[in-house]
């Protein structure tokens, strides 16, 4: 992936954990160390119960035992670049840059953390497989939850993680934990099986090592690029193929490696901070849609009314799940005093706004008339950029005005199948999404109805 490719899947992983947090609105770490860079000793547990308390009333943390493990854990020891009332916040830290200014690794933002170690549902005695050890710190919360009798690996590609991770759970004293220098997409066969993987980088398909040496019974968990919109998915075999069985809404910078995906992430124009986000490895005439842009088409009203948060998690998975032109608009900093782009979804220093992509023009999600005064929601009307940009506005129309009439699905509900690439499936679907090993199914239960949402069979 390029720098300015990371750069912005780091800031568009901070949105989508913004849009998780909106959408749900003896042990061998036993004794751990509690250091407070300046901070009195009596702050630093008071922090992390406050931490834990918020997580629990924002339903992030459900179960005692992961909250005794939050509660035990000291985050700010993984952090000790840090100020510990900045590690108890509900945030994701950058904890590793590149040479070049991208960042490469974070401790990601707790809140996404517990929903995820939830999925997981990991219990005592169970071996536990994490792909991207970071800090050292949810490795650390895994050997609360698993306990003695258990055991925990954590691997990271870069060596200079592995020897932090390493340093962090020593300064905890977190013992037991194996932290292992490997690419993840080869997982770990040493210590194999394993009663439950986890990923903390996002992947764009299902590594078939992960699945090798899942054990029976066992669960794997990770973020997974559905057309360039992630989501946590808990996957479970069922015969032939691997079943979700929980998935929520989630950001996490791409894997890297062996198993890195295709970078959709593409720079428009000669001028810096603007880009086009498209999940696939098609040709793109840049230069045509950057200079598409220059030229406004008619809008268009779907008479459909919508909130940020429902275009994060709703309205965009239907879009990438129901039409592979679709793809998003990114604006940051310079780029958006440029204003060529509306801001329909907009954060400090950044845009987002959800496009179907043509050869030579683009389709556009706008913003036209606010609903009410005091509140966040407006109608969402379609603009086309560039020539012959028509039946792209249409089909956009029509695509908005469908996930309406089939009830605005989310997330919830949402399932999916993956079958390995090779063997046939069976079965409705809503969506097919084909990936190098892997063909996703996926569906909404129950099923969603309206035009354009009704199942297609294997």
């Amino acid at each position: 992936m390029s720098a300015q490719g990371h750069d912005v899947a780091w800031r568009t992983a901070c949105v989508a954990t913004w849009e998780a947090v909106h959408d749900c609105q003896s042990s061998r770490v036993q004794g751990m160390k509690d250091t407070s860079r300046g901070h009195p000793e009596d702050d630093i547990p008071m922090l992390r119960n406050r931490m834990v308390d918020e997580l629990i009333v924002s339903n992030r943390i459900r179960s005692s035992h992961l909250a005794a493990a939050f509660r035990t854990v000291p985050r700010h020891i993984f952090l000790p670049d840090a100020d510990p009332t900045s590690a108890y916040r509900d945030e994701a830290i950058v904890t590793k840059w590149a040479a070049d200014g991208r960042p490469v690794s974070s401790s990601s933002q707790p809140a996404v953390m517990a929903a995820m170690l939830e999925q997981l549902d990991a219990q005592t005695g169970q071996s536990v497989l994490e792909v991207g050890a970071g800090t050292g710190y949810n490795a650390a919360l895994l050997a609360q939850l698993v306990g003695a009798s258990g055991a925990v690996t954590t691997i990271d590609i870069d060596e200079d993680l592995v020897e932090q991770a390493r340093r962090n759970l020593r300064a905890a004293g977190a013992d037991g934990i194996s932290v292992v220098h490997a690419d993840g997409a080869e997982g770990w066969p040493r210590a194999a099986p394993f009663d439950r993987i986890i990923l903390t980088a996002a992947a764009w398909d299902l590594a078939p090592a992960w699945l090798e040496q899942l054990a029976d019974g066992g669960r794997l968990v990770l973020p997974l690029s559905l057309r360039g919109v992630q989501r946590s998915v808990a996957l479970e075999r069922v015969s032939n193929y691997m079943a979700s069985v929980s998935i929520v809404g989630c950001g996490f910078m791409p894997l890297r490696g062996s198993f890195a995906g295709p970078d959709p992430v593409r720079p428009l124009g000669d001028e810096p901070g603007l880009f086009l986000e498209l999940d696939d490895e098609r040709p793109l005439n840049l230069v045509a849609l950057s200079a598409a842009l220059e030229h406004l088409g008619d809008e268009m009203a779907t008479s459909v009314t919508v909130t940020p948060a429902e275009i994060m998690g709703g309205l965009g998975l239907w879009l990438a799940l129901h039409d592979s032109d679709a793809g998003r608009l990114i604006t940051l900093g310079e780029g958006l005093n440029r204003r060529l782009v509306p801001a329909v979804v907009a954060f400090p220093g950044m845009a987002l706004t959800p496009v179907l992509v043509g050869d030579q023009a683009l389709a556009a999600l706008i913003r036209l008339n606010p609903a009410a005064a005091g509140t966040d929601a407006f109608e969402v009307g379609v603009r086309t950029y560039g020539p012959d940009g028509d039946d792209l506005a249409d089909r956009l129309v029509a695509h908005v005005r469908e996930w309406e009439a089939a009830g605005r699905p989310s997330t919830t509900g949402l399932r999916i199948r993956a079958y390995p690439a090779a063997e046939s499936c069976s079965g409705p679907f809503t969506a097919l999404i084909d990936k190098y090993h892997t063909r996703l199914l996926l569906d909404w239960q129950p099923p969603a109805t309206g035009p354009g949402s009704g199942p297609t069979h294997c």
